[in-house]
């Protein structure tokens, strides 16, 4: 079974991650957890090569600012994650059939390619990126976790308000569209905790 949870930073998703697979494990199922930008896909197999080329003995010096702009275009560039997205949904069908096909556990996304596809839509989407939405592998459970603006901006004051605002305005246009998506507000956390462990359940035990 696969769940995805999508939505603003600070929206409380990681949190929510974490009770739901508790509550899975005290269910005796087996999971496992993998963020998006961390574990699957084309950057993040480049972190970790970086990483073992490096070495633990070896701390990285901070690179100049010319290196950080130079970075931050190509990490940042909404054309080149475009071009990637189709090489990392192959990388994520493998670790799909790995955790849920051969390892026979849930696997639960904290973020999924909804929010890629919301990082690179630029208020236009496109042909091509309604393509990418279309081959983009639908979950058991697709969760937005939404929540304002101003709640996040309070939780994590990393981005601006405007933002934050205009990310949102996405997802809720996206969202309609998703198979299986549903949209859940965090303003109360144990509220909405029980609200996603009551879907996973019937899901699950629908499947059964």
């Amino acid at each position: 079974m696969l769940i995805t949870l999508s939505g603003l930073d600070g929206a409380g998703k990681s949190t929510l991650v974490r009770g739901l697979r508790a509550r899975l494990n005290a269910h005796g199922r087996a999971v496992t957890v993998l963020h998006l930008n961390d574990d699957v896909g084309v950057y993040a197999a480049l972190r970790a090569l970086r990483n073992v080329l490096r070495g633990p003995a070896r701390p990285a010096s901070p690179p100049g600012r010319a290196r950080n702009r130079l970075r931050d275009a190509l990490v940042w560039s909404k054309t080149l994650r475009r071009l990637l997205y189709p090489v990392d949904l192959v990388v994520f069908a493998l670790v799909r059939l790995a955790v849920e096909r051969l390892g026979g556990r849930v696997l639960i996304m904290d973020r999924y390619f909804y929010d890629t596809l919301v990082d690179v839509t630029n208020g236009r989407p496109g042909l091509w990126l309604r393509i990418l939405e279309r081959v983009t592998p639908a979950p058991d459970l697709a969760v937005l976790v939404d929540v304002r603006p101003e709640t996040c901006l309070g939780r994590k004051p990393e981005y601006p308000i405007e933002y934050l605002e205009h990310r949102r305005r996405h997802y809720q246009a996206l969202f309609p569209r998703v198979p299986s998506g549903v949209t859940l507000g965090n303003d109360d956390l144990p509220t909405t905790q029980a609200a996603l462990e009551r879907l996973v359940l019937e899901r699950l035990e629908a499947r059964a």
